[in-house]
C-alpha cells in the first residue's frame, strides 16, 4: 500500500483538475490522492470520475454537499487517512498555486528526520516567494505570519501556509473533533497545536505562484476569522495542558 495521501479540497476547479491530478501522477514517487468536492457546479467531480478510470488505485473521491469550509474538508481526509493507515498525509491546492513537484521534498524532509513530523511549504522561510499576487495580498499574508508569530511564539515563518505534508502522529494525537476554525485560522490553529504538543516543525521554501485559471477562494472574512482567531487561541491554550498520551 502506498504510504502518502495527497488531500485536495475543490470547489468549481474544472479547469485545474485533471492537469494538477495527472502532474502529481506522474512524480518518480506515487502518491495517492483523495479529492474533496464541495458539490461544484461546474462539474469538478465528474472529471476525477473519468480520471478514476485511469488511476483506479490512486485517486480517491469525497463528495459532499455543498461549501462546508476548508477546514472540515480537511478534516475529513485526515479521518480518511488515519482510517486507511496512511503514514504521511499532505494537504494541497488545486490550482497549481503549490508545485506537484514540491510533493517530494516535503516528503523526502518529513520522512528523512525522525525529529521532523510537520514540514510546511513554506513562502516566507528565505524571503518573500510569491509570484503574480498583488503587491496588498503579499503584505497581507507576510505579517499576518509575523502577527501569528508575536501573539503566539509559534516559531513558523509562514502560519497561513497551506502546502502541507503532517506526519500520522500529529493527527493521531491531535482532537480533531475540537478544531474550531475553518478558513485560514485552521492552518494557523493546526500548526500551533502541532508545536504546543511538541512535534517537530520544518519549513521547506517553496515558491507561491497564484493561480492562472479559476477563481480565487479567498475573501476578507477568511482574514477576520484569522486575526480573531489567533487570539482565541493563545487566551485558550493559557489554561490548557498539552500532554501526549504514551505510545
Amino acid at each position: 500500500m502506498n504510504d502518502s495521501l495527497v488531500i485536495i479540497p475543490t470547489y468549481n476547479e474544472r479547469e485545474n483538475i485533471e492537469d494538477i491530478l495527472r502532474a502529481i501522477f506522474l512524480l518518480t514517487k506515487k502518491f495517492d490522492v483523495l479529492i474533496i468536492d464541495d458539490n461544484s457546479p461546474d462539474g469538478t467531480a465528474e472529471i476525477v470520475k473519468e480520471l478514476q478510470k485511469d488511476y483506479p488505485e490512486n485517486l480517491h473521491l469525497l463528495e459532499r454537499l455543498g461549501k462546508m469550509g476548508l477546514g472540515t474538508a480537511y478534516i475529513t481526509g485526515f479521518r480518511y487517512a488515519l482510517e486507511r493507515n496512511y503514514q504521511y498525509i499532505f494537504e494541497m491546492d488545486a490550482d497549481f498555486s503549490h508545485n506537484p513537484l514540491d510533493l517530494l521534498e516535503l516528503y523526502k524532509a518529513c520522512k528523512s528526520n525522525e525529529d521532523v513530523q510537520l514540514v510546511i511549504g513554506s513562502r516566507y522561510v528565505t524571503g518573500v516567494n510569491v509570484v503574480n499576487w498583488p503587491m496588498g495580498r503579499v503584505l497581507m499574508s507576510y505579517f499576518a505570519s509575523k502577527y501569528v508569530k508575536f501573539v503566539t511564539g509559534l516559531p513558523v515563518y509562514d502560519a497561513t501556509a497551506g502546502f502541507i505534508c503532517y506526519h500520522r502522529s500529529v493527527l493521531e494525537t491531535l482532537d480533531l473533533d475540537k478544531i474550531r476554525f475553518i478558513g485560514y485560522a485552521f492552518q494557523i490553529e493546526m500548526k500551533f497545536l502541532t508545536w504546543k504538543y511538541g512535534f517537530g516543525i520544518k519549513e521547506v521554501p517553496i515558491i507561491f505562484t497564484d493561480r492562472s485559471k479559476g477563481e480565487s477562494k479567498m475573501s476578507q472574512r477568511i482574514f477576520r476569522e484569522a486575526i480573531f482567531g489567533v487570539i482565541q487561541m493563545k487566551l485558550y491554550s493559557l489554561f490548557k495542558k498539552y500532554k501526549r498520551n504514551a505510545s
